[in-house]
């Protein structure tokens, strides 16, 4: 149950496609974690980022005492977008605090692109009636612009085998997404399950509800950004 609450508690990563690598801390030991599922929609930086389309992914994560790494792979429903991203992370726990500093490659190979992203975080989950709070930042080398997002999650368990998660998001756009507007993008209420069925397999769930802030409908990359519910379902299996 610790690993399926560390997947609920990666801040605006619950069970999402777009925000795929959960950030290993394995106290000297060796650990891996591997994910598959669908998502209704393919939620990015508070936008529908396949115009309606749904993304089928996976990933493979595994971590060594304060290293991290993994694999992920997206398509889209109709097979016309597909994404592949490799990262590796760093991460640090000190009184309650946890820090990490990433980088992830992104291949768009449909479109023969790729970019690179450097990501840092910082969480603390010691907070009055069990929330945990966060601030994640992703900088973009090829739009060299960065996003921000800070959320708050509450964990609920109603028994040993069953875990449910709800959390509040805002998201912060200083250029990452070039044409689009900076500032404030959106926020997002999402809820999560999980239900453990072995030791080491679980079946996930989440949906959330995501609103625009100060969207501009004169820039192309507030198109996608709009007030939208998405939903996703999956499977989990660690080692």
């Amino acid at each position: 149950m610790i690993l399926l609450a560390s997947r609920f508690l990666c801040h605006a990563h619950e069970s999402e496609a777009s925000k795929p690598f959960e950030k290993i801390h394995a106290h000297q030991s060796f650990e891996a974690h591997a994910h598959t599922g669908w998502e209704s929609l393919y939620f990015s930086e508070g936008r529908d980022a396949l115009n309606g389309k749904s993304l089928w992914a996976g990933s493979l994560e595994v971590g060594y005492d304060h290293f991290s790494g993994g694999v992920w792979y997206g398509r889209s429903s109709n097979h016309q977008y597909d994404e592949v991203q490799y990262n590796l992370a760093f991460t640090q726990e000190i009184n309650g605090f946890q820090f990490y500093a990433g980088y992830t490659h992104l291949v768009f190979a449909k479109d023969n692109e790729s970019d690179d992203e450097w990501s840092a975080g910082i969480s603390y989950g010691e907070l009055p009636f069990a929330f945990e709070t966060s601030l994640d930042a992703y900088y973009s080398m090829d739009a060299e612009g960065t996003f921000f997002e800070w959320s708050n999650t509450k964990l609920f368990n109603p028994s040993d085998e069953f875990e449910c998660s709800l959390s509040g998001i805002f998201g912060w756009n200083e250029r990452y997404v070039s044409d689009g507007h900076n500032g404030m993008n959106f926020f997002s209420v999402n809820l999560g399950v999980g239900k453990l069925i072995t030791e080491n397999f679980s079946l996930i769930g989440h949906i959330n509800q995501s609103w625009a802030i100060d969207r501009d409908l004169n820039l192309a990359g507030d198109q996608g950004l709009k007030d939208f519910f998405h939903f996703g379902l999956g499977v989990e299996f660690e080692l």
